[in-house]
């Protein structure tokens, strides 16, 4: 049901009480103060009149004289139906003009009577049973010139309805508080209209601020009321403006400061149902934000760790910490370490819990190739050390004997003291590769792969000469890069090196280049046996060899795979591997066309390589 506006509440009701004060007054002063104005006029008339004949009667009753004094009452000249009464000093009836002479009634218990027995001019207004009407009496002492009341003289009328001209000025009242009524109420409507519109602007004004439109002030006119509660509505809007704008700018800052985190942050409920969770959160833990707000982390996130650790933060009142794996045992496994705390709010009381967590996936599998390549160095280094202390010990023993195993032994030595270079050369140019990339000392320029794939094949041309293997070389001679000529000579050496150790005699390795959409492909294929795939996610790793005895016996030291893509990476670029056993392999470098180096406008100076 539609609640009526104000003007409908407070008009009618206005009107009603106006139309009652009015009806009231008119009912007072048109009929009681009116009516009380024509008694006092039939009153003054009816007292003159009988102090006119007040002298005649006083003289005929101090004279006995009461058949005259009869006469005088039923022959009274007053005007209208006058009722003339004559009581004596002990108020017993002398005449009345309308009763029979004789009746000698007391009268002395009427007031108007008592007053004049006292001396005084008596009225009185009484319902008189005789007449069945309401009369009117005045009643005045005879006093004589003794001094003496000898009686009184009563005359009464009848109290009648307003005379003629009662009557015209009640209706001239009665017009004129109806042109009251009209022009009151005109006026009324008129000042509720004005507030009623009033009040509908400031609510109009209410309900935009409360959509968040605050673009606009309330402007109305009328009472001085409404006016200022158009202006308290403005300040306080004013003042919300400037709060919410401030509120927004520290939501903002915050929201821009835990969004750069690197760190994962994530808050929730008691019900483990997430309150906030942050980009880094979302992608450590595989979900999308927008989509997991809102819901429980552990229907997001069904993890029997994560589980375990939320219970514990919510449980303890002191701060936790955990590690918590995702996709265990997959390739994509995560390993994430929590620090989670209780969220609680300015008064102490307990929200949930806070939860912040890293991404040390990364960081483990370092320091798992850091132990694995501290057991590789010294596996590596102890075989060929120890083959060269059992040698040495055994020439210094047959010291004094026949030296017919001297040559053996030596060539044996050499080979093995050859190996120990090997691997500490490699293991140094590794080591200053990384450094330089990592100080941004590589200085790259703008090159042409055909001249740096050509040194590479002529570097590596006597021993694929020795087995008999041709290198054949297919490359634009305008195709160009942003590159550091004498390291990715050194990575195509590596490669083409490999491809010529694994091949078989009298094959083909093949060098190609060309250019694809924003990037550089240069391509090593050999006819060699081929890689497994369970090797090839690990195949650049430091010191891992598929055949550790055939790579010891080809010379290989297990690094250079490693420099060719830390080579690769330092250009910007990436290094794939593509293989099938018995099919051979391909090793794919793919360079930008601009580098960092490039860009920033470094030198185009070469970096020294041993």
């Amino acid at each position: 049901m539609r609640t009526p506006n104000l003007i409908w509440r407070l008009f009618p009701a206005q009107i009603a009480i106006l139309l009652a004060i009015l009806a009231l007054a008119s009912w007072y002063y048109g009929t009681k103060v009116l009516q009380d104005f024509e008694t006092t006029e039939r009153l003054e008339g009816l007292e003159i009149g009988t102090l006119l004949l007040e002298p005649r009667v006083t003289e005929l009753v101090r004279e006995g004289k009461f058949r005259e004094l009869g006469e005088i009452c039923r022959q009274s000249d007053l005007p209208g139906a006058v009722r003339t009464t004559v009581v004596d000093r002990d108020g017993l009836l002398l005449c009345d003009s309308s009763r029979e002479p004789g009746n000698r009634e007391n009268l002395s218990y009427n007031p108007e009577i008592k007053a004049a027995l006292s001396g005084e001019v008596g009225t009185a207004i009484r319902f008189n049973g005789a007449s069945d009407q309401d009369m009117l009496y005045v009643a005045i002492p005879l006093i004589a010139n003794d001094r003496q009341i000898w009686g009184v003289l009563r005359n009464a009328v009848p109290v009648t309805s307003p005379s003629g001209a009662l009557r015209k000025l009640n209706q001239r009242v009665g017009l004129g508080l109806l042109l009251a009524i009209i022009t009151i109420a005109w006026l009324t409507y008129i000042t509720t209209r004005r507030i009623s519109r009033a009040l509908g602007e400031i609510t109009t004004g209410a309900l935009r601020y409360a959509g968040g439109d605050f673009s606009r002030k309330i402007t109305v006119s009328g009472p001085a009321e409404v006016v200022s509660l158009a202006q308290a509505f403005n300040h306080m809007v004013a003042q919300l403006d400037k709060r919410l704008k401030e509120e927004a700018s520290r939501r903002n800052e915050l929201e821009t400061v835990v969004s750069s985190m690197v760190e994962g942050v994530i808050a929730f409920d008691h019900d483990a149902n997430i309150l906030y969770m942050n980009d880094a959160a979302a992608l450590q833990l595989d979900v999308s934000r927008f989509e997991a707000q809102g819901g429980n982390i552990l229907e997001v996130v069904r993890n029997i760790d994560l589980l375990r650790f939320i219970q514990k933060t919510m449980a303890g009142a002191e701060p936790s910490e955990g590690t918590v794996v995702l996709n265990r045992g997959r390739e994509d496994e995560r390993i994430l370490q929590m620090h989670g705390a209780q969220l609680a709010d300015p008064v102490m009381k307990r929200l949930g819990a806070l939860i912040v967590c890293n991404d040390v996936t990364r960081l483990l599998r370092l320091e798992n190739l850091r132990r694995d390549f501290v057991a590789n160095v010294s596996h590596e280094l102890k075989t060929p050390i120890t083959s060269i202390k059992g040698y040495v010990e055994t020439l210094l023993y047959e010291a004094g004997e026949a030296r017919l195993h001297f040559r053996e032994f030596l060539g044996i030595i050499l080979k093995h003291a050859n190996r120990l270079q090997a691997i500490v050369e490699d293991l140094l140019t590794l080591s200053r590769i990384e450094q330089e990339s990592r100080r941004e000392e590589i200085r790259l320029k703008e090159g042409s792969i055909k001249e740096v794939l050509a040194e590479a094949i002529e570097v590596c041309a006597t021993k694929a000469a020795d087995k008999l293997i041709e290198i054949s070389l297919h490359c634009p001679d305008d195709l160009s890069a942003v590159i550091n000529p004498p390291l990715l000579e050194q990575a195509i050496s590596n490669l083409l090196d490999n491809a010529i150790k694994y091949s078989r005699p009298e094959s083909m390795v093949s060098v190609e280049a060309e250019s694809l959409d924003s990037e550089v492909l240069i391509r090593v294929s050999d006819t060699g046996p081929g890689i497994a795939a369970q090797h090839l996610p690990r195949l650049f790793e430091r010191f891992y060899v598929i055949d550790k005895a055939r790579s010891r016996k080809m010379g290989g030291t297990g690094l250079g795979l490693t420099i060719v893509k830390h080579i690769v990476q330092s250009h910007g670029g990436k290094i794939t591997a593509n293989s099938e056993s018995g099919r051979g392999s391909i090793f794919t470098i793919h360079l930008p066309r601009s580098s960092r180096d490039s860009l920033t406008g470094g030198p185009a100076a070469q970096a020294p390589v041993s």
